[in-house]
């Protein structure tokens, strides 16, 4: 059924279908999840959500390790990187798509069941929160430490479940689209919406791009175990190599999306 309605191929070919398997997915796991679970719904609509999307995301990522053994240089790996990175990004920019849109449009006692942990998570966010008048390096600090814990998460289910990561995936867009929507009821409605992501994708984006690219740098090394490509002398070097920049470039995009939460973000 899943091979029928979204292959990956074709989905690497067009991204757009990425962000539409997003939006798709995720409102069906909603719905599901606040009739069938209601008291757990939180938690089990991100469940529904990954489950479906492992398929799409383990092939893609095999389809990216098999297309890169042909390649030696370690910059054109990386260009091809980029194409599942874009990939990634646009299921990502359609689950937060979807969750803000249900956010805004169920009533608001139904969003807050709903998204019970998400909210709980942005709670225990805004007692850490920097203003434009009270930045700290502190601050600062705690924001790449707790990121830097997620980073590593995706590297870790990446690397043992494959498409595992995508938990992370579907957790960050819930909460993302969750503080989106409250943010848009509770200012000037659907006007101020284009405010509202833009306050929370100047950082998001980059941040969740730090986490894509460590959880595909984990994504490849399970694909060559499991082809068996790891041990082969001939091979392993360049895919270790290719793995290690991968993770060097996610720390660094960690470090800057940091800086634009504490510094940029806050006097949007």
């Amino acid at each position: 059924m899943f091979k029928i309605l979204f292959s990956p191929k074709r989905a690497q070919r067009h991204p757009l279908e990425m962000m539409l398997i997003g939006i798709f997915y995720s409102s069906i796991s909603l719905l599901l999840s606040a009739w069938i679970f209601p008291e757990y719904s939180s938690l089990v609509m991100v469940f529904l959500t990954v489950f479906p999307c492992i398929y799409v995301i383990q092939g893609a990522i095999n389809i990216e390790e098999k297309r890169n053994r042909n390649f030696v240089s370690e910059k054109k790996i990386l260009k091809k990187h980029a194409r599942l990175i874009v990939l990634l990004l646009f299921l990502f920019l359609g689950f937060v798509i979807s969750f803000t849109f249900w956010s805004i449009v169920l009533p608001n006692e139904m969003v807050l069941d709903l998204f019970k942990l998400q909210d709980s998570v942005v709670e225990g966010i805004k007692q850490n929160i920097v203003t434009g008048n009270t930045v700290s390096t502190g601050s600062l600090f705690k924001i790449i430490s707790n990121n830097f814990k997620v980073l590593i998460l995706s590297l870790v289910l990446a690397f043992f479940y494959g498409a595992g990561a995508i938990f992370i995936l579907v957790w960050n867009a819930s909460v993302m689209g969750f503080v989106i929507g409250n943010l848009t009821k509770e200012t000037l409605g659907l006007v101020g919406l284009p405010v509202a992501f833009t306050k929370y994708f100047v950082h998001g984006i980059p941040e969740m791009l730090s986490y894509l690219v460590a959880a595909l740098a984990g994504g490849i090394i399970y694909t060559a175990i499991w082809r068996g490509d790891i041990f082969d002398k001939l091979k392993n070097k360049k895919i270790i190599i290719d793995v290690l920049i991968l993770i060097a470039i996610s720390i660094v995009i960690l470090i800057g999306a940091a800086f634009i939460e504490v510094y940029i973000s806050p006097v949007i």
